[in-house]
């Protein structure tokens, strides 16, 4: 199993930015400083299907633009900082290019219409150009096979300068310092495997930052529960104004108040 916790890979580079749905920055410091176990998922069946339908997506994408794909079988590394590595899916030959094979669902397709690629692919690409030096990252996806497409990410050198510089800073402040980043909203479960359990009767004094966090989070809920009420008044003086009636309209708006056991606005 590939070593990924000394390095920074081409999926870890959209959590390291922030910008990434699934995977924040803590937990790929967690991975990286060991402070959370690499888990082998090589045997997930998910897993699975993706190695054997990348040979699928790399022919289809053969057959439809005519070129020619070799498989790549070793880790490249940024040729000034090692800890930026790239596993890329293909070298396209005779054109200075990577080719990345994804399959997704049919549920997922809009993320791919026009133009469109998911952000955190194109942050992955990106990372590969940015190590391997190459022009451009073609991406092919597979859409519940049903659909079949090519997109195209160009190398731009301002975007990758400061990947690459954003990249190096989590990994020198953060990962070599082992000072964990902040905490965001994805990261519920991240914590609850760094602190399974509260040691009973244990108490610490925290910072000024705590105290804030703590200040604005009693605003917030206050906000919170006062809107809350708000909202509950206004559906209380629509509710009123429609009476008996089961729909009612309003300058484009449809309300539905319809004979259920539980009751509510369909608006």
């Amino acid at each position: 199993m590939d070593d990924r916790t000394k390095y920074i890979g081409g999926s870890d580079a959209a959590a390291v930015l922030g910008l990434s749905r699934w995977k924040s920055p803590l937990a790929v410091w967690a991975l990286k400083t060991g402070a959370i176990a690499q888990e082998d998922i090589s045997e997930h069946l998910p897993v699975k299907l993706g190695l054997r339908l990348e040979e699928a997506v790399a022919e289809l994408f053969e057959e439809q633009t005519g070129k020619v794909v070799n498989r790549m079988n070793r880790t490249i590394s940024h040729p000034k900082y090692d800890f930026l590595r790239a596993n890329i899916d293909r070298k396209v030959l005779k054109e200075d290019a990577i080719l990345e094979c994804k399959t997704t669902s049919a549920w997922k397709a809009k993320e791919w219409d026009g133009e469109e690629v998911p952000r955190e692919y194109v942050i992955q690409a990106l990372h590969y150009l940015a190590v391997t030096g190459a022009a451009k990252c073609y991406v092919a996806v597979l859409i519940g096979n049903q659909d079949f497409k090519i997109k195209t990410v160009e190398r731009d050198e301002k975007v990758i300068s400061d990947l690459i510089r954003r990249e190096v800073h989590f990994w020198n402040e953060f990962v070599v310092k082992n000072i964990p980043p902040s905490a965001n909203t994805h990261d519920k479960d991240t914590l609850s495997t760094l602190f399974p359990q509260a040691e009973e009767g244990k108490t610490i004094e925290m910072d000024n930052e705590a105290a804030a966090i703590l200040d604005t989070l009693e605003s917030m809920k206050k906000d919170a529960s006062s809107l809350e009420a708000q909202i509950i008044e206004q559906e209380n003086i629509l509710r009123q104004k429609l009476g008996d009636a089961e729909t009612g309209l309003a300058r484009g708006w449809k309300i539905i108040w319809a004979n259920m056991k539980t009751r509510r606005f369909d608006t």
